[in-house]
């Protein structure tokens, strides 16, 4: 009987043993398989003006009328203030590229209607806040810009990818100052490689509450598991989300890690000690 129990517990220590081998099998799979989902690295050195200076999120507005955010004033205060600028552009019902945040003009112009509904001369015709500021196009925000900072070109995730991304290319093919793409859109990104394959790219992420997508998808988005797609030149990631696993991979990798949105000093602080580049509003800068 002591035999027969010794051999019992024999066997179950080797059924451990086989067990924690197996374990560590599979996490060696996993995290395999996901250093080649996070990596895509493109095969250049990011851009030194990349993070260079802050970058004042949708320009450096004011809360009233006189410089709403995305407006053409807001940006020629960013860059007399030498702040790179980040902005949103849309694309209008007849194909041209504004610069507008929200998908409906509501909030921003005091009137309801969707910018991929509505043709151009009437988005460009309404008046942000209620100021002399209206709607711009990308082209006029790049003409204001001229090269003097960086801009950021936050690509909105349409329905369909293509369009949207092919006219931004058109947009900056001819730009002669520094400029990058984003987008929260892995496929977005891969598309701006195929159609502008110099300009940097840069994959956003952040927690992806409220938005119509499966936990999996929330989950390889968040942990930028899809950059073997997208192959970005940078990150940027929601501030609260910093410091993690899924940064520190990064720039293990050597991309850039941008963070947003700093809306005050403390987060503009926290930023300084995680990130290597900010996305700010006014009221995280001095």
């Amino acid at each position: 009987m002591a035999a027969n129990r010794h051999r019992r517990s024999g066997r179950g220590a080797h059924r451990v043993r086989l067990a924690v081998i197996a374990v560590r099998i599979v996490a060696l799979v996993v995290a395999a398989v996901a250093l080649f989902a996070t990596r895509g690295v493109p095969a250049r050195k990011p851009a030194a003006w990349l993070t260079a200076a802050p970058v004042a999120h949708r320009g450096d507005w004011t809360t009233g009328p006189e410089r709403p955010e995305n407006s053409l004033a807001a940006f020629e205060a960013a860059a007399d203030r030498s702040l790179a600028i980040e902005l949103d552009v849309q694309l209008t019902s007849d194909g041209v590229v504004v610069v507008l945040h929200d998908e409906d003009l509501a909030r921003m112009t005091g009137r309801p209607g969707r910018v991929a509904d509505t043709p151009y001369a009437e988005v460009a015709a309404r008046h942000l806040q209620g100021g002399a500021e209206t709607v711009p196009a990308l082209s006029e925000a790049l003409t204001v810009v001229n090269g003097r900072v960086p801009v950021f070109v936050e690509v909105k995730s349409p329905p369909q990818v293509g369009p949207l991304e092919e006219a931004v290319a058109r947009e900056l093919a001819d730009y002669r100052g520094p400029a990058a793409v984003m987008s929260f859109n892995p496929y977005s990104l891969r598309h701006m490689a195929s159609v502008a394959p110099d300009l940097p790219r840069g994959q956003l992420s952040g927690d992806f509450e409220g938005e119509d997508l499966a936990w999996y998808e929330v989950f390889l988005l968040r942990h930028l598991l899809m950059n073997w797609a997208s192959k970005p030149d940078f990150v940027a990631m929601d501030l609260d989300l910093v410091p993690s696993v899924t940064t520190t991979v990064q720039r293990g990798w050597g991309r850039p890690l941008l963070c947003w949105t700093a809306e005050n000093p403390a987060d503009a602080a926290l930023a300084a000690r995680h990130c290597d580049g900010v996305i700010g509003d006014p009221g995280s800068r001095s």
